[in-house]
């Protein structure tokens, strides 16, 4: 379709694996979904692999009322979180654009891309909390209101009494593991809050990320070191990040032959 020896008297035809850029176009009258190479990257897929729309209609169920609630008007700088065709989940920047072709009708034209680290921690932050929410609603509820409830959170959040994990969102996963491991005596929120210190945020960075004041961040903080035997916050991010450091070098590694 967008190729560049298609021959064109009024338009410039391109291969749209020349654009550096993450490139989705979704043709409306065939329901069908076009990658460029750093698109198909972006989303976990391999080379040439054909995009599975109604795989992704069905787990990403609101991704098709984006698209047709839009009609013929652009979207500009937008974000969403997505589920990728491996379970994981993303939350990606996206930009929309349309089409209208004599012989093809709507064509929506999409870029997208991963959003920031910080981005992705308030993201989480934001999500952990309406987890927490919506727990406080259960004493208020009937039998059935209950059974909804108790149904909601087993399919957003895993079990009923199940923290929310970081695998929920793919930003600083492997950070959250490492730092489980290696101090089980932090409650939930203070390893979610040394994930962001290891990770380059500051207090008040923090603070907007998970929706707290900057006052009650570094009380949080002080209770860490003191947990842990640090002397202050530099001392507690240098540890952590020595300590991701050197998990990711041992993985990193090569087995040994045992002798």
């Amino acid at each position: 379709m967008l190729s560049k020896s298609q021959p064109s008297n009024d338009t410039v035809a391109i291969d749209i694996n020349d654009l550096p850029f993450p490139i989705a176009i979704y043709i409306f009258s065939t329901n069908r979904v076009i990658l460029n190479e750093p698109a198909l990257e972006l989303l976990g897929m391999k080379s040439n692999e054909a995009f599975d729309l109604a795989t992704w209609n069905r787990i990403n169920p609101f991704m098709k009322d984006i698209v047709t609630k839009q009609g013929r008007g652009d979207v500009p700088d937008q974000k969403v979180q997505v589920m990728l065709f491996n379970g994981k989940l993303e939350v990606m920047r996206y930009s929309l654009g349309t089409v209208l072709s004599p012989l093809l009708g709507a064509v929506y034209i999409i870029y997208f891309s991963k959003v920031s680290d910080k981005s992705s921690a308030a993201s989480f932050s934001f999500i952990h909390s309406i987890k927490d929410e919506l727990a406080q609603l259960k004493p208020y509820l009937n039998r059935t209101g209950k059974t909804m409830h108790r149904a909601l959170m087993k399919r957003y959040f895993g079990e009923e009494n199940k923290q929310l994990t970081l695998n929920d969102l793919v930003a600083y996963e492997k950070e959250l593991r490492i730092i489980q491991r290696a101090y089980p005596s932090l409650t939930h929120r203070e390893e979610i809050l040394c994930c962001l210190l290891v990770n380059d945020l500051d207090i008040y960075e923090i603070a907007l990320a998970t929706n707290r004041t900057p006052e009650s961040v570094s009380v949080t903080i002080h209770r860490i070191n003191k947990k842990l035997g640090f002397m202050n916050r530099k001392e507690l991010i240098n540890a952590l990040k020595d300590l991701v450091r050197d998990e990711n070098s041992n993985h990193d590694e090569p087995a040994r032959d045992s002798d």
